[in-house]
């Protein structure tokens, strides 16, 4: 995503990984479309929380296998990325203006033949070039073009 902070130490390791006990419901059915607006949202109003809150939800989806798009759990993700305002984050993820920053990145990602995940799209700071990876297999690459030692998905303590 175009939000990916260029300073983060690329240590996926940090982001433990536990499989959906019920894949199908979870993403077929449940979907993400509530947690998607509020992280929209987030981008316009918290834009230097993004990244925390993108990883907070992340986590309770992919560590802790819980419903993402539960408002209480939407608050815990929010008030762990310390947003400021979260009853002001909330209602603002209902209005036209999140709901817009969404379909603008999806079309982003459309644009960029984005066919999976993980797919980063970041900024080579020496080219100013968009560069574009596709799978983890590829963060060692992404690492690279930012400039970044990545240190394997168990890195030393």
């Amino acid at each position: 995503s175009s939000g990916i902070n260029a300073e983060w130490p690329l240590r996926p390791g940090d982001l433990p990984y536990n499989p959906l006990e019920h894949f199908a419901k979870t993403v077929f059915i449940r979907g993400s479309l509530t947690t998607l607006k509020t992280l929209a949202a987030c981008q316009i109003m918290y834009p230097d929380h993004l990244e925390e809150m993108t990883r907070q939800s992340w986590l309770g989806l992919y560590s802790r296998d819980i419903d993402i798009t539960d408002k209480g759990n939407i608050i815990q993700f929010a008030t762990a990325a310390n947003i400021p305002d979260v009853d002001q984050l909330l209602a603002f993820s209902l209005g036209n203006e999140a709901r817009q920053q969404l379909i603008t990145n999806t079309n982003e990602a459309v644009e960029s033949k984005c066919f999976g995940a993980p797919w980063f799209t970041v900024t080579n700071p020496k080219t100013g070039r968009r560069e574009k990876f596709f799978g983890s297999d590829r963060i060692e690459m992404l690492g690279w073009v930012l400039g970044k030692e990545y240190v394997g998905h168990h890195p030393p303590q």
